[in-house]
């Protein structure tokens, strides 16, 4: 391994490497921007004592920064470093489930979610399996685009998706569902028109997402037999 590759993925491994800013990243997961403040709330630190790890965290390029005023917010910094938190949720879950019983997940967060503004759980992976089935997407290896078939849909929808340069979209493993989902581009406008109509809505449960009467007549549109 050549030294510039080792210590980079040295420096985002300790970056990642510490309960703190774990949590910190984790409740970044849904997509959403949160100031400093917020998330040492959510940490357990002192708003100077998470100061040092989020720039911990920018450093890495794990979380990028916006100077709004005189608050600075805080997001995970793309799609590729939130596949891999959602990569590392799914190993530290197989991990954990060797040493000791593994604690069920929620039904909510399973049956679906949000994973930094995509769909995620059964029903984010029962979406990317009908659009393939129905040549919405093309995918080549882990990466993909849509179709002009699929730009119609969008059209007919109103998702606001602008297809610039390939890839569209990307496959994202599911931690509960173990198959992957669709993350990227493509997949955020689909989410932010569900939830702009209210075809889905957030649960009490972070992250869960509660498929509405108008998703369920979206999703029977496109051809899908939601079973739950």
């Amino acid at each position: 391994m050549r030294p510039s590759l080792q210590s980079g993925f040295s420096r985002i491994a300790e970056a990642l490497g510490d309960p703190a800013r774990e949590a910190m990243v984790s409740a970044l997961a849904e997509g959403k921007a949160m100031p400093a403040g917020e998330l040492a709330a959510v940490a357990g630190l002192s708003p100077q004592g998470a100061s040092a790890h989020l720039q911990k965290l920018v450093d890495a390029s794990v979380l990028s920064v916006l100077a709004q005023g005189r608050f600075r917010y805080y997001r995970i910094a793309d799609d590729d470093v939130a596949a891999l938190v959602e990569s590392l949720v799914n190993l530290a879950t197989r991990a954990g489930a060797r040493s000791r019983r593994r604690a069920p997940v929620a039904g909510e967060l399973r049956q679906s979610r949000s994973c930094y503004c995509h769909l995620a759980g059964r029903l984010g992976v029962l979406l990317s399996d009908t659009l393939i089935s129905r040549k919405f997407v093309l995918i080549a290896g882990r990466e993909g685009e849509v179709t002009r078939k699929g730009l119609h849909w969008c059209e007919a929808e109103r998702i606001a998706f602008n297809p610039s340069s390939p890839p569209h979209f990307r496959l994202c493993n599911d931690w509960t569902e173990r198959v992957p989902h669709f993350s990227g581009a493509f997949p955020k406008a689909v989410l932010a028109r569900l939830m702009e109509t209210h075809c889905l809505e957030p649960r009490q449960i972070p992250r869960a997402l509660r498929l509405t009467r108008k998703g369920r007549a979206f999703f029977e549109r496109l051809g899908v037999d939601v079973p739950f």
